[in-house]
């Protein structure tokens, strides 16, 4: 009786290898994804490094720049000054009317009207004047 018993356990053993390595084998066969095979979402969420560049900053996140215009509206109580500017290459920013933040002693020198030069900060999307030139 012992001796059946050591076969059956030996069957049973060699049986279960059995399965486990059939299982193995097919979990090997599978292809594994491949990068051709990335979702769709996550191509077009990102931009091209080519959008990256254009969109790249100093450390300091500031640009700065000097660009020609005319003094169009001044608002002496929130420290704005409209400038219609010239397009600013170094800012890629076409001709345009904008309102910039400036100091009052910058909006005491100014009058509508005015031919200016003037020099820019822009941080993110605000832009502060920091100096006027008479043209």
């Amino acid at each position: 009786m012992k001796n059946l018993f050591v076969k059956a356990r030996t069957l049973a053993l060699g049986l279960s290898l059995s399965a486990g390595a059939v299982i193995a084998l097919a979990a090997c066969s599978q292809q594994p994804a491949t990068e051709t095979e990335t979702p769709a979402a996550t191509s077009s969420a990102a931009p091209a490094p080519a959008e990256m560049d254009a969109m790249s900053m100093s450390p300091t996140g500031e640009k700065s720049a000097t660009a020609r215009g005319v003094i169009s509206a001044i608002d002496a109580e929130s420290g704005k000054i409209t400038i219609e500017h010239e397009p600013i290459a170094s800012l890629e920013w076409p001709a345009m009317t904008m309102g910039f933040a400036a100091s009052p002693a910058l909006i005491d020198q100014a009058k509508v009207g005015n031919q200016i030069e003037f020099d820019l900060v822009v941080t993110g999307s605000a832009g502060e004047v920091k100096a006027i030139r008479p043209q």
